[in-house]
């Protein structure tokens, strides 16, 4: 059964938003809400919308500017783009479209909010996708920014304001993102060299950037017990999140004393939930202590 050029098109246009990826990125901000005391339901809705609509946005317009690259590289040369089922200004105006919508939104909620919500932007389409990631490997470092803007939203929507223990959640992630950037790219070396993008396994090698990212994993641990230290977070959040961190360094240092390619994508494979463990410890403690 053939689908319709229209399903087809609806296909193509969800496809550019990266679903899983949004959806990952959703969820830290939605999870920062909660563990930061935040219990209104109508802003917890409206600041869902936003940053669904906001992220959705800023990798559309990722995906269109990026399509030269990804033409370049099997695991990515079907995607929408490159395969020419859309335009890269069809993939553009798309983008444009839902981040608009979304920072307008994000407004609403309070300037704090909508401040996060263009760092997000700002960072990953300027910094990173346009002036950084054809030019260094440590693009992702801002790359990381961008990635850090959702959980950023979602402590301004709770407290109405950006406090330092906000700062140290968007750390989090920026910590986390080098493994699952990482251990892909070293696994598809060979695509990242034919399309010229100076990741770290192929400026620094695979030996040197395995175990920087066992340095990284370090310090993820300890930003959890820093926000155990000083607060509000309890020890329910790292109950929950500690445990996965502690056996991610593990395998990480395992790994890094005999680095494969082949085994680059298993690495990636357990650095994935991670970030996923970690916000929703916060997310259960902050539930908890507005219960108690």
């Amino acid at each position: 059964m053939q689908l319709s050029p229209l399903k087809l098109r609806l296909s193509d246009l969800i496809c550019l938003t990266k679903p899983k990826q949004t959806f990952l990125l959703l969820l830290t901000s939605i999870f920062t809400y909660l563990g930061a005391g935040g219990t209104r339901l109508d802003a917890l809705i409206m600041l869902t919308a936003s940053m669904l609509l906001s992220i959705s946005g800023t990798t559309s317009m990722n995906m269109a500017l990026d399509a030269d690259i990804d033409a370049m590289m099997p695991r990515t040369k079907d995607r929408p783009v490159p395969a020419g089922r859309l335009s890269k200004w069809d993939a553009l105006l798309f983008g444009l479209l839902l981040f608009s919508v979304g920072i307008a939104l994000s407004s609403i909620i309070n300037l704090w909010v909508a401040f996060s919500t263009l760092l997000g932007i700002v960072f990953d389409i300027a910094v990173y996708t346009l002036w950084t990631k054809r030019r260094t490997p440590l693009s992702i470092v801002f790359g990381g920014v961008a990635g850090a803007a959702p959980s950023l939203a979602g402590w301004a929507a709770a407290r109405g304001m950006l406090e330092v223990q906000a700062v140290l959640i968007a750390l989090i992630t920026m910590f986390w993102i080098p493994s699952h950037i990482w251990y892909i790219s070293i696994y598809y070396l060979d695509d990242y060299a034919e399309a010229r993008v100076p990741m770290a396994p192929l400026i620094w090698g695979i030996e040197r950037t395995s175990k920087l990212i066992v340095v990284f994993n370090f310090f993820l641990i300890a930003l959890q017990i820093l926000l155990f230290i000083i607060g509000p977070f309890g020890p329910v959040f790292l109950l929950i999140s500690l445990p996965m961190s502690i056996r991610f360094l593990y395998h990480s240092m395992r790994y890094a004393g005999r680095p494969e390619r082949a085994e680059a994508r298993k690495l990636y494979k357990i650095a994935s939930p991670v970030e996923g463990v970690i916000f929703l410890g916060m997310a259960l403690d902050g539930l908890l202590r507005s219960i108690i």
